[in-house]
């Protein structure tokens, strides 16, 4: 009963207990900044001739007032130039202190209890992945080979690359811009009521957090990967290891934005749903975009997101239901089913955005599985060396005596005439003119290339299949509509979201399918005397719905 009584006697003056902020608004601190390998600030940083600050600024009014960007150059500092050759951490320290008198005064105590800390890493590491040399594969025969070594190539954007032909090594990077920002937050608290979003951050002076101090800390959010300057690369050259420095007030509703934002992208990562760059691509929109573009990029990629969902919700929906294939070309959903899985293989390949991923990676499941539905879809165990299952794939009994069947058939006939030799053209020519890292990567490319500049001909067997049967009555509308909306909203991101450039021009491609399809919708319309391969129209439908409607009116009034 004791244990349990002062427990609750705890726990309900903790409840009580205020927190309230150790300094005040506007209060007169001295600043320090220092580069070194320490870990933390200790006792000795008070002896300028162990470590002496690398920036120094006095009187300034915390929370108030702010530091202009200063240029910090750390190419002369032994320690920095020599901790990096050695790739070891080199750590930026700043110290707040209280202005202890107006006359004659050294700097406060770097390690007192009161002082204000903030530290971060200035380098950090990253392991570079292994890859291939890109080469021209007929080098050898064309007698233009250099004998090895990593080359340089042109990414898919026109920019020049190096590609490491060397194992996996740690590089170093240094952050170029730093900004260290005082939390402008001297409110009281509630102790046993602080936002965890808050607590994590702010420090307290003691357990029972009676009191806390003011939050300083470098502020990293706007940091891209894509900024960090690689040591050594030859790039930078004098820069390489140039500071900008910067000290800001920060709104606490600004910091409260920041943090939830990092941590839920932090979470996202864990999780697998995004990686690293899609935070930065986020974060690059803000810093380098124009506000409206913006604004109506947010609207625009909800409106995608949706109409993506609403465009696979009425595909699986249509397949599902169909029980005929008349009218339908199968071969060309085998076919799609076969260049969407190419060009997510040639996706995974490259640095695409998640979202392109994700929505490339779907399409891809539902392709196959109309496969399934237009054709019929067998696993044969112990076909291949006796043990490897073999996939076998035939039209449907039902419709190989169907007229969709032979209209389907000539088209692919007449399709091959025209795709195969452009296809092998293309091939060649990217042989010949262009760097590729293995025969993989040829194929890949190779086969991505014909996809996305010959593509729009996959369906030119529907579109043949449409003009023999002059109609368009079997084709998924609702889905191909939400469908062709996307392509417009495509067509604005194409040079907004990062992806390949050909992958970028596809998206145009779509819009010519489109317009042919609406084309042949506006001239074969909707004949309801004409009757279908069963012996119905659909003036003959409608009457006998009208009489059922009928019968069960007159059933009623019996009743």
């Amino acid at each position: 009963n004791d244990v349990a009584a002062t427990t609750s006697s705890s726990s309900a003056s903790f409840a009580d207990v205020v927190a309230r902020n150790l300094y005040v608004r506007g209060e007169r601190v001295d600043l320090r900044l220092y580069a070194t390998t320490a870990r933390d600030v200790s006792g000795d940083f008070d002896d300028d001739a162990l470590h002496a600050p690398v920036f120094a600024r006095r009187d300034l009014r915390l929370a108030v007032d702010g530091v202009d960007a200063t240029t910090l150059d750390f190419a002369s500092n032994a320690e920095v130039t020599h901790a990096i050759s050695q790739n070891v951490t080199v750590m930026l320290h700043a110290v707040l202190t209280r202005v202890r008198s107006r006359r004659g005064r050294a700097f406060g105590a770097a390690n007192a209890t009161d002082a204000l800390r903030a530290s971060v890493a200035l380098t950090t590491h990253r392991r570079v992945k292994k890859r291939r040399a890109a080469r021209h594969l007929l080098a050898r025969s064309r007698g233009d080979d250099d004998g090895g070594g990593a080359a340089t190539s042109a990414n898919e954007d026109g920019d020049a690359k190096d590609v490491v032909e060397d194992d996996e090594a740690w590089v170093t990077y240094f952050k170029p811009n730093m900004t260290l920002s005082i939390v402008d937050d001297f409110n009281a608290y509630r102790a046993a009521t602080i936002p965890d979003v808050l607590s994590q951050r702010m420090r307290f002076a003691d357990d029972a957090r009676s009191a806390y101090y003011p939050t300083v800390y470098f502020n990293e959010f706007w940091l891209l990967e894509s900024y960090l300057r690689r040591i050594g690369d030859g790039e930078g050259g004098e820069d390489d290891l140039k500071l900008k420095f910067d000290v800001a007030p920060l709104h606490m509703v600004k910091w409260q934005m920041q943090e939830t934002t990092t941590r839920t992208w932090q979470q996202q990562r864990d999780f697998g749903v995004s990686g690293v760059n899609d935070a930065d691509q986020m974060k690059k929109m803000f810093l380098e975009g124009n506000p409206v573009l913006l604004a109506v990029t947010a609207v625009v990629s909800l409106l995608h997101t949706l109409f993506d969902i609403l465009a696979f919700k009425n595909d699986v929906s249509f397949w599902k239901s169909n029980k005929s294939m008349e009218g339908l070309s199968a071969r060309s959903v085998s076919l799609n089913a076969v260049m969407q899985l190419i060009i997510l293989l040639y996706l995974l390949d490259n640095d695409t955005s998640w979202m392109i991923l994700f929505s490339s990676f779907t399409g891809t499941v539902i392709e196959f599985w109309k496969v399934t539905k237009a054709m019929d879809v067998s696993v044969e165990r112990g076909g291949i060396l006796g043990f490897l299952p073999r996939v076998r794939i035939a039209p449907k009994a039902s419709a190989l005596k169907s007229e969709t069947a032979k209209h389907d058939a000539d088209a692919m006939r007449f399709l091959s005439y025209a795709l195969y030799p452009m296809c092998a053209a293309y091939a060649l020519y990217d042989l010949y003119h262009n760097e590729h890292r293995g025969w993989w990567s040829w194929i890949i490319s190779s086969l991505v290339g014909s996809i996305y500049v010959f593509g729009f001909i996959s369906m030119t067997p529907q579109l043949y299949i449409n003009y023999k049967l002059k109609s368009v009555a079997a084709m998924p509308w609702k889905q191909m509509s939400y469908k062709f909306l996307n392509t417009i909203i495509d067509d604005l991101f194409a040079f907004v979201i990062k992806m390949p450039t050909l992958h970028r021009l596809s998206v145009f491609r779509d819009d010519v399918i489109f317009i042919a399809f609406l084309y042949q919708r506006r001239i074969y319309r909707v004949d309801s005397t004409r009757v279908n391969e069963f012996g119905y129209s659909g003036d003959v439908a409608a009457a006998a719905a009208k009489d059922d409607d009928t019968n069960d009116d007159e059933t009623k009034k019996d009743r």
